[in-house]
């Protein structure tokens, strides 16, 4: 008797399997990452893509690049030693002054694009938390900048004040300092040690490819993310104007030095 039903059991194991693969096996795979959907993927890389939109191709607003004072002798060792017109010097300027629009973009796709992930939220602007993205259960909380040094000294003690007002608040939440480029080229998550403040384990720095991996609790989550992109931009561009395979093992190494050095 005991013998059948251990082979019942074992039998309903069997078909439980089986039935999960034909299951997974006929849900589409989606074309991008695994963590969201192609959906909200493309949204999260069209808002990047629009931010140079105004900087790339139509008319070249030259009152509007003036404004910030263009230095004229640049202009002429910039056009001479590069050996480019000045319609495409105008260009590089153009891209140059709106560089720091398309730098914050690409924070915010980080930031976007986490925040869509099941069970996270991105808390944009106007919550009460003041910070970027959370946990929906609040046991987590997370202020992230794309690079180590966007926030100067004052802005980091701020950040650091509104992280320790949250933990007191969440006494068992856990507040993050994040980043997604470090200084050195690495990936890692450790105690978030500041001068005049007393050091607590919940209240975290944490930088790379853990960032992602804190959300997704997929450690390759960010390299998925990085090689999904240019398909991604293909797909929004409708065109095929991505990088040759020479040009894809030069351009890995970027991601190579600035996650896993």
């Amino acid at each position: 008797m005991h013998q059948w039903k251990y082979l019942k059991w074992f039998v309903e194991q069997i078909e439980s399997l089986f039935n999960y693969r034909k299951r997974t096996q006929a849900m589409p795979k989606n074309r991008y990452v695994d963590f969201i959907s192609d959906k909200d993927f493309l949204e999260c890389v069209n808002g990047v893509c629009k931010s140079y939109a105004s900087s790339v191709g139509g008319k070249v607003d030259l009152e509007r690049l003036m404004r910030n004072t263009v230095d004229p002798f640049k202009v002429l060792f910039d056009t001479h030693n590069l050996k480019i017109s000045l319609e495409k010097w105008i260009i590089n300027e153009r891209m140059r002054q709106e560089d720091k629009t398309i730098n914050n973009e690409i924070g915010y796709f980080h930031q976007k694009l986490l925040g869509k992930v099941d069970g996270w939220k991105n808390l944009g602007t106007g919550d009460e938390s003041n910070v970027d993205l959370k946990k929906e259960d609040n046991s987590v909380f997370i202020e992230l900048k794309n690079k180590y040094n966007t926030m100067n000294s004052d802005a980091t003690k701020e950040c650091r004040q509104k992280l320790e007002r949250i933990i007191s608040k969440y006494p068992e939440a856990t507040a993050y300092w994040a980043f997604i480029i470090s200084k050195t080229g690495t990936s890692g998550e450790t105690v978030w040690a500041k001068g005049g403040f007393q050091t607590k384990d919940n209240l975290r720095k944490i930088w790379g490819k853990k960032v992602y991996e804190l959300v997704t609790g997929d450690p390759d989550a960010m390299e998925k993310t990085w090689r999904a992109l240019p398909k991604a931009l293909d797909d929004i561009l409708k065109s095929k104007t991505g990088n040759d395979k020479r040009e894809q093992k030069e351009i890995l190494k970027f991601f190579k030095s600035a996650f896993e050095r």
